[in-house]
């Protein structure tokens, strides 16, 4: 059995043991297009982080990958991939859960940035200015605020065991309303308006399909309070961005944390980059060590020993593209 392992950007270090535990599986790493190109001719499997999947990418493994039965992303997102296209008949599967605890930390950060006032601090730092008398009326405190998440998955849910520990009130909004630990109440979408109305800090976690395009639509922006802020870790699709845009400018809410942006990387010259009431982090809240979880390798070396009996593979997001 042939699996390619194609990362580009950085070679993923956290492959390693789960390469060396099937010494009779063939694993290729190509560094370039055209060595994935010729890497894929009789490969089985192919694992990739959604990052790398751009156009250019998926044309090279739609046009290459015929022997494809299986990809495995290294990331819980995929929508690049299915953006530009998948090969025909493979299973896919991603990595759910495996930096969740990554991207709960940067929310949680751009929340204290945002309530702390830290980029004015930091202006001040700049300009060589001690500028507590400016800088403490505008602060505020997580204790005691109510956190509305979007999305209540590995996320949302590492999002609300967190937030719970600044003392917050944390409201979720799923398709469904189970009970869940950490989350004061569960509402179902349909009382979305309402949730976010209620928000004091709002997070967008929500996995992004097309159903959930711009499910923060200007009518919503409009109905938050303006002392609320809004956080987004999930994508910038989920957002109407001019309408963000529009609402932060006129300071009809209070601010917003931005990780993901409707294009990404975030044109020079765009707005967002110079709102005072902004931070904007570029796409690395999943960036950082490898914390308390299994990791990469684990959820690799699992569904190779499964592929490899003929059983169900675990974290099947696509069970076979079309």
């Amino acid at each position: 059995m042939k699996v390619v392992c194609y990362d580009p950007f950085s070679r993923r270090d956290d492959l390693g043991p789960a390469i060396a535990a099937f010494p009779s599986i063939d694993f290729v790493r190509p560094s370039s297009l055209a060595e994935l190109a010729a890497s894929l001719a009789d490969a089985e499997a192919l694992v990739i982080g959604n990052r790398a999947y751009d156009e250019e990418a998926a044309r090279t493994i739609r046009q290459n990958g015929a022997s494809l039965r299986w990809i495995q992303f290294t990331t819980s997102g995929i929508d690049k991939a299915t953006t530009f296209g998948l090969p025909r008949g493979v299973v896919v599967t991603n990595a759910a859960g495996l930096r969740a605890f990554s991207v709960a930390e940067h929310a949680l950060a751009l929340m204290l940035a945002l309530v702390r006032n830290l980029r004015a601090t930091d202006q001040g730092q700049r300009d060589n200015v001690w500028c507590r008398d400016v800088v403490t009326p505008r602060m505020d405190n997580l204790a005691g605020k109510h956190l509305v998440v979007i999305g209540v998955g590995s996320i949302g849910q590492e999002i609300a065991r967190k937030a719970k520990a600044f003392d917050m009130v944390v409201t979720g909004v799923s398709r469904s309303t189970q009970p869940l630990e950490h989350f004061d109440v569960v509402r179902p979408r349909e009382q979305l308006r309402e949730a976010v109305a209620a928000a004091d800090m709002l997070v967008m976690a929500a996995t992004y399909e097309a159903q959930t395009h711009e499910m923060l639509n200007r009518a919503l922006i409009d109905a938050m309070k303006p002392t609320a802020y809004f956080i987004n870790i999930g994508r910038g699709q989920l957002v109407e961005e001019p309408a963000l845009v529009d609402a932060l400018r006129e300071n009809r809410i209070a601010g917003a944390g931005l990780d993901v942006t409707m294009v990404e990387p975030l044109p020079a010259q765009h707005p967002l980059y110079n709102l005072g009431n902004v931070i904007v982090t570029p796409h690395i809240a999943g960036a950082g060590s490898t914390g308390t979880g299994a990791g990469m390798s684990k959820i690799l070396a699992d569904n190779l020993a499964l592929w490899l009996k003929g059983e169900k593979l675990q974290k099947i997001v696509i069970e076979k593209t079309e």
